[in-house]
């Protein structure tokens, strides 16, 4: 029988909307490892596998927990230190881990990095600040620990897409801005500014995600639909349920407004490599990061792409996809043989 309360009748609608948030969890993270088990075979990534050698399961943290696991891939014969990438995995802060983004890790340790790919607590079981505060420590123990694999931990590279783009963005303002958030002084505490930030897709905002009905570019009426419906069940995972705006003690969940904010930098901050597909829900985060980083002076650069959805570049079915991956390694070749020079991005 249908309650006639209507506080049963919420409960009950609530309990649907949680149901129904991990059906499509679940199918969207099975959809993930299923396209990294198809990408294994692709003739690039084994080619690189044969290249490379992947060190896995290594703890950044000794308390046992497998979210505090990273592996590392490198180059099998580098006659040098090689420039260090710490990669964040996205997946919208519930979902995904440093096993659905191998792939990643082979395609830069092929092109000349020490690659580490990193594991961190998800919400909403750990919701905000977790994610930040367990890559932050594994900052740390790259920082520290680079050298042992091969790594010049002079030449530090921080990269993630979606919210790896969000968690990198993050790391470079807890890296950059002086603040007094207790996420934020164990990481300025490690002394060490990257040299390039790379944001990709990045959801650079993460409270207030109904300003996306605002500025969602054209798209279909679906896609948008989900796009905004999946953002606001982001946002709420990773904060709970004062999602709907900014607060002060969570800035670095925010990222974005650290940067458009009038807080001066007390370090000078990394070059940024940005980039988002034009037709991606949340486009509109990474165009305000590339007017932040212009205002601030701040070298970018700055790449979209035509008619191309939120993280793209994973899926790897389109032309864009190739553009974007030949763009981002030219870029990153260009850089490493200009190390700390003022490299025309």
């Amino acid at each position: 029988m249908k309650s006639i309360f209507p506080e049963d009748a919420c409960e009950g609608r609530e309990r649907q909307r949680r149901r129904f948030r991990q059906i499509r969890r679940t199918l969207f993270e099975n959809a993930f490892r299923l396209l990294a088990r198809i990408h294994d075979f692709s003739k690039a990534q084994q080619a690189a596998a044969v290249r490379c050698e992947k060190i896995a399961d290594i703890p950044y943290l000794t308390d046992g927990n497998p979210d505090h696991l990273l592996d590392i891939y490198r180059p099998k014969h580098a006659a040098h230190p090689l420039p260090v990438m710490l990669y964040i995995h996205g997946g919208g802060f519930v979902m995904c881990d440093k096993d659905t983004h191998r792939g990643i890790g082979l395609i830069y340790a092929d092109h000349g990095h020490v690659v580490f790919n990193v594991n961190y607590r998800l919400a909403p079981r750990h919701p905000y600040p977790a994610a930040l505060a367990d890559v932050g420590r594994a900052y740390a123990w790259v920082v520290e620990n680079a050298a042992r694999y091969g790594g010049d931990p002079g030449r530090i590279i921080i990269a993630g897409e979606s919210a790896g783009g969000n968690l990198t963005l993050a790391m470079a303002a807890a890296c950059c801005f002086r603040m007094d958030a207790p996420e934020a002084l164990p990481i300025w505490d490690v002394g060490v500014v990257p040299k390039i930030i790379m944001v990709m897709c990045g959801f650079l905002q993460v409270s207030d995600p109904h300003r996306f009905s605002r500025v969602c570019p054209p798209i279909n009426p679906f896609s948008r639909s989900l796009g905004l419906q999946i953002a606001r069940d982001v946002s709420r995972a990773y904060l709970g349920r004062t999602y709907r705006r900014p607060h002060p003690d969570r800035i670095l969940a925010d990222p974005l407004l650290v940067l458009e904010s009038n807080i001066t930098e007390a370090r000078p901050f990394p070059s940024v490599y940005a980039m988002s597909g034009n037709s991606d829900i949340i486009v509109d985060d990474t165009r305000r990061l590339e007017g932040a980083l212009k205002k601030r002076g701040i070298r970018h650069a700055a790449r979209y792409f035509p008619r191309q959805g939120h993280a793209f570049h994973l899926l790897g079915i389109s032309r864009q996809a190739d553009l974007f991956w030949q763009d981002n390694l030219d870029f990153l070749g260009r850089w490493g043989s200009r190390w700390g020079s003022n490299l025309d991005l």
